[in-house]
């Protein structure tokens, strides 16, 4: 088939392999594998997990948090802001997760705007389907933020301290997984209590 169009059908391969493999290696800039928030359920970070570990967890100069409420109610939702501070990097971005005091995955995500994503289950990121709404993370428009806001719905039946995880990525934005600081951030909320 090709033997007469040898050139055609050259470029077309060629550009199938850099299609491939350009969108394995910017796969991350529009929201990491799941399972990556440093929770203790979760299976580390995007630092120790290979990816971006040229520095250590949480040695970079950039402050990386959560902030919310100071109380939940059942039932209710919630806002939160993941954020950088005082960060040199040029992208960025984030997965954040929810657990009860017995690390069970507890609650509904939401996005706001088109900088965050709530994680489809399986898809390439490797979420499973019990854990839908489970996960939320920057979106390849979110990545050029420092700062995301997000959603979270408590259950009907929570009860006691929610502990939100988060790790951040500070990316140099070379296209490589070297050279970038990840961090991790913890967050308590209380249930109200009146």
């Amino acid at each position: 088939m090709c033997n007469n169009k040898s050139v055609l059908c050259f470029s077309v391969i060629v550009f199938f392999l850099y299609g491939i493999l350009t969108n394995t290696l910017y796969a991350w800039s529009g929201g990491p594998p799941a399972y990556k928030t440093g929770a203790p359920v979760d299976s580390g970070t995007c630092n120790t997990s290979g990816c971006h570990n040229s520095f250590d967890l949480n040695s970079g100069t950039a402050q990386f948090t959560i902030t919310g409420p100071a109380a939940y109610k059942p039932g209710k939702t919630i806002k939160l802001k993941v954020s950088f501070e005082n960060s040199t990097g040029k992208l960025h971005g984030f997965e954040m997760t929810a657990l009860d005091a017995a690390n069970n995955s507890i609650g509904k995500f939401k996005k706001i705007g088109n900088t965050t994503q709530v994680i489809p289950p399986n898809d390439y990121r490797g979420l499973e389907g019990e854990d839908k709404g489970k996960y939320i993370e920057h979106t390849a428009k979110g990545n050029k933020k420092k700062v995301w806001r997000v959603k979270w719905t408590a259950p009907k039946s929570a009860t006691g301290t929610i502990a939100f995880y988060a790790a951040g990525n500070e990316g140099n934005g070379d296209g490589n997984y070297t050279g970038d600081y990840i961090y991790t951030a913890t967050l308590e909320i209380n249930e109200y209590s009146e």
